[in-house]
């Protein structure tokens, strides 16, 4: 992996970084989210329109930014240990 990223999305995606170590890298996420329904459904469940989500990752000495525009978006997490997300930096 390089030691240096950089990685600029202009969609609805959620960017997805699981058990890695991120170290002197720039993540940036802008999106544009209308009318979006975002739901994390079930045990330990994961979901997110326009965020960016670091699952038991390791970050070093890099920038992480989330900017994005929300209109009419519902967003719900349902179940233990569930996480829905818009718009957002989640760690954990």
């Amino acid at each position: 992996m390089k030691k240096s990223m950089l990685i600029i999305l202009l969609s609805l995606a959620t960017n997805a970084f699981s058990q890695t170590t991120i170290e002197k890298s720039k993540i940036e996420s802008q999106s544009l989210n209308k009318n979006v329904i975002n739901a994390a459904i079930g045990k330990d469940s994961t979901a997110g329109v326009g965020a960016v989500i670091l699952k038991k990752a390791k970050v070093k000495n890099s920038v992480v930014r989330s900017q994005s525009l929300n209109e009419n978006v519902i967003n719900a997490a349902i179940g233990k240990g569930s996480t829905a997300a818009v718009g957002s930096v989640v760690t954990n």
